[in-house]
């Protein structure tokens, strides 16, 4: 799953995407601090646990842009939460 992060930056940075740059760039900070704290290399779980917890932190910051009326705040956070939510599996519908 890293190893995709990882390529997916460098595509974005080709490609000249820099929302996707930031936000991959965050998420592998986040990352790399995770494996410093486990002191071991992180399982796909593990990596999808922090990109779970990215997601919701994007969702949150997005209600409470939502309340203070900041547009263009929420579409930067939901264009760094679809990319983030690429990386995680389907949920399942009812």
């Amino acid at each position: 799953m890293r190893l995709r992060l990882e390529e997916d930056l460098k595509a974005a940075m080709k490609g000249g995407d820099k929302r996707s740059v930031s936000t991959l760039r965050l998420l592998l900070s986040a990352l790399k601090n995770e494996k410093i704290q486990a002191q071991r290399e992180l399982t796909d779980e593990e990596v999808e646990a922090a990109i779970r917890r990215a997601v919701k932190q994007r969702r949150e910051a997005i209600e409470q842009y939502e309340r203070g009326n900041r547009r263009d705040l929420v579409e930067a956070e939901t264009e760094e939460l679809a990319i983030l939510q690429a990386y995680l599996p389907q949920e399942l519908s009812e």
